[in-house]
C-alpha cells in the first residue's frame, strides 16, 4: 500500500507521455515480434490509464481552486 502511494507521488505525466511516444514508435517497427508487441501494448495501456487518472485528479483540483 505504501509502495502504491509512493508510486503515485513520483508519477510524472510528461515522462509517461514520452514513454508512450517511444512505445508507439517501437510498435510501428516491422520487425517487432508478437510477444514484444503484446508486452509494449500492455505497458502502453497501463501508462495511458495512469496519465488519464492523473489528469482527472488535476482537473478536480482545478475545479476546487476555481470554485
Amino acid at each position: 500500500m505504501a509502495e502504491k502511494k509512493q508510486e503515485e507521488k513520483t508519477f510524472n505525466v510528461d515522462d509517461a507521455l514520452n514513454r508512450l511516444e517511444e512505445i508507439n514508435r517501437q510498435l510501428e517497427e516491422k520487425d517487432i515480434s508478437l510477444q514484444d508487441s503484446l508486452t509494449l501494448y500492455k505497458e502502453g495501456t497501463e501508462l495511458a490509464e495512469k496519465v488519464r487518472a492523473s489528469l482527472v485528479g488535476v482537473e478536480k483540483e482545478l475545479q476546487l481552486i476555481n470554485g
